[in-house]
């Protein structure tokens, strides 16, 4: 399950990966494994990017409701890169309550999917766009995300996300520790 990065992959890949992205955005999500025998279900890389464009679908819905509900109960959400963790579903609904009110949007790719008997990882870049805090003006913060999921009475959870973000300049890429602005 370990490929190259996003833009490493064969055509035939990235036509998997269109296929996700259009079955995501019409409502169709994955229902069963695409492997599975009695005791390990394990997912393909489609259907892992499958789950993260549901994520990125609930997320740009702009409803705390509809993105929380994504998460297991007992999830950790790290929202900045040196931030607090995030604890339960509670606490993962407040902070996307908080976030989402600031109408950002996300540039997030999968450069890295793994998975495992019931569980599966997805990775890469991500750059989120919110309003700040004078009217008019826009703040970037980037980094590199992490979504854990885990399969739980049939249906596959969010049960650690790291969103890994801090401030960026517009000018700077994500991942240039240069970029990151003094506080």
């Amino acid at each position: 399950m370990n490929e190259p990065g996003f833009f490493g992959r064969t055509l035939k890949s990235f036509a998997f990966g269109s296929i996700a992205a259009f079955a995501a955005a019409t409502g169709s999500v994955v229902a069963g494994p695409a492997r599975a025998d009695a005791t390990c279900i394990k997912l393909s890389d489609v259907e892992i990017v499958q789950l993260l464009n549901r994520w990125r679908t609930e997320f740009a819905s702009g409803d705390p409701d509809r993105v929380s509900a994504l998460y297991a109960d007992e999830a950790s959400l790290i929202a900045t890169k040196d931030g607090p963790p995030h604890n339960g579903k509670e606490a993962i609904h407040s902070y996307f309550k908080d976030l989402l009110a600031k109408r950002p949007t996300v540039s997030i790719r999968p450069s890295s999917l793994t998975a495992d008997c019931g569980t599966a990882v997805v990775s890469g870049p991500v750059a989120y766009r919110i309003t700040g805090e004078r009217k008019g003006t826009r703040a970037v913060l980037g980094g590199t995300y992490m979504a854990e999921y885990a399969l739980r009475d049939g249906k596959w959870w969010i049960v650690r996300h790291s969103l890994a973000a801090d401030r960026r300049s517009l000018a700077s890429p994500v991942g240039d520790p240069a970029s990151t602005p003094p506080l």
